[in-house]
């Protein structure tokens, strides 16, 4: 286990050190507060699991609390600090504490490794993290992420989010898949779909045209009943939604649009924003037709979607894109 001593958050500033868990437990309104730290830790540091913490000398456990002001602090873990603070913040960019025990086949000390590729000895995990996002072969990040996706998303309950980068990751990962045969329908092309389709392949052909510069492409098409569709059928962002159309939806009106899932969820690291193709009144329900390619965005700023991007656009992912039926229970 990596020495985690001595890790300061320039962004938060002070030497909190985020969990698997905690970040899991936050509410999307802390994680949005936190974010930016939390992406400091991961370039710098990573993101450990409370087991990796438990007994570490380099760490001291803090109980929940509350402060004068009323403020009440949940309980965390805070590296422990050399007692020379300014040294912690200048000389950040020295930083080799990284925490390896996430998985030990990575070596981020006295030269960094991954697989036998060499780096630079005197090299730090910001360039460990560079050096995933600029490959030119793609397949460190490929790889990196593949790592971080599986060890840190089942225990998180973000196994939808797994289950589809499982998919694009896996060269064979969308054929002959449990989650499918458990959850939908895999088809060839766009071509492929059912006729309840046909008024909108035009639409799913330009979005897909749009991503991946190809048509030709998989699809699934997950049912009213699988896991993530119950998961968006609870959500807030669809109640949203519908809030926002629902008069147009009494009224018998078709509706189309878009919405973004938000904080760091099961939904959210599945499909980000996501195309509703058609929302429609039927008897006491709203059924829902939502479409999303598996894709990371250009321009995002977050390490991971970054290193995903590039895996992407290395041919790294299988393009594939996805519909999600739903049905929401008006009230």
């Amino acid at each position: 286990m990596a020495n985690l001593k001595e890790f300061f958050n320039r962004i938060a500033n002070n030497n909190r050190i985020y969990t698997a868990e905690d970040i899991g437990n936050m509410t999307s309104k802390e994680f949005a507060e936190n974010e930016k730290a939390i992406n400091y830790q991961m370039e710098n540091l990573g993101i450990p699991r409370q087991s990796d913490l438990t007994n570490n000398a380099d760490v001291v456990y803090v109980k929940a609390y509350t402060r004068e002001d009323g403020t009440k602090v949940k309980a965390h873990y805070r590296s422990k600090q050399d007692g020379v603070v300014s040294d912690n913040r200048q000389n950040s960019e020295n930083f080799t504490g990284a925490a390896t025990n996430i998985d030990p086949t990575l070596k981020l000390e006295g030269g960094i490794t991954y697989n036998d590729y060499l780096i630079d000895k005197n090299a730090g995990i910001r360039n460990y993290l560079n050096h995933n996002i600029n490959s030119v072969a793609g397949s460190l990040s490929e790889k990196m992420l593949n790592l971080g996706v599986n060890a840190l998303g089942y225990p998180l309950n973000q196994n939808d989010a797994v289950e589809l980068w499982n998919m694009a990751s896996n060269p064979t990962g969308i054929y002959n898949n449990d989650y499918i045969r458990k959850n939908g329908t895999l088809y060839n092309d766009v071509d492929s779909l059912t006729n309840e389709y046909e008024p909108y392949k035009a639409k799913i052909k330009d979005k897909i045209k749009s991503q991946f510069g190809d048509v030709n492409v998989p699809g699934i098409v997950l049912h009213e009943n699988s896991n993530v569709s119950n998961a968006i059928a609870h959500s807030e962002e669809l109640v949203d939604f519908i809030r926002d159309n629902y008069a147009d939806l009494k009224s018998g009106k078709e509706i189309s649009g878009s919405f973004r899932f938000n904080g760091f969820n099961n939904l959210h690291n599945a499909f980000g924003s996501v195309d509703v193709l058609s929302a429609k009144v039927r008897g006491n329900y709203v059924d829902i037709e939502l479409l999303d390619t598996y894709d990371f965005n250009k321009n995002d700023k977050n390490p991971l979607v970054k290193i995903g991007r590039s895996a992407q656009e290395t041919g790294k992912l299988n393009p594939y894109f996805t519909i999600v039926k739903c049905r929401y229970k008006l009230k």
